[in-house]
């Protein structure tokens, strides 16, 4: 299973998801707000982010999706 990288900035807000392959996509505050939203649906989750970078959400395997669903699952 790949993991991505999912650094968060304290000060900006700003996350990076970073790919074992290197690719990355920044999301800003509002768009993470998006994909906590998704409430763990990896559609949504990758919809959102294609919205940021359709390539790098197209890339995203479903074991990724997964993780991301379960980082940003909203409390």
């Amino acid at each position: 299973m790949s993991k991505l990288n999912i650094e968060m900035c304290p000060e900006t807000g700003i996350c990076s998801i970073i790919k074992a392959d290197g690719k990355k996509v920044d999301l800003m505050p509002d768009e993470i707000g998006e994909v906590r939203n998704a409430s763990g649906q990896t559609a949504i989750i990758k919809q959102a982010l294609a919205e940021v970078d359709s390539t790098f959400a197209d890339a995203l395997t479903p074991e990724e999706l997964q993780q991301l669903a379960t980082t940003f699952r909203k409390k």
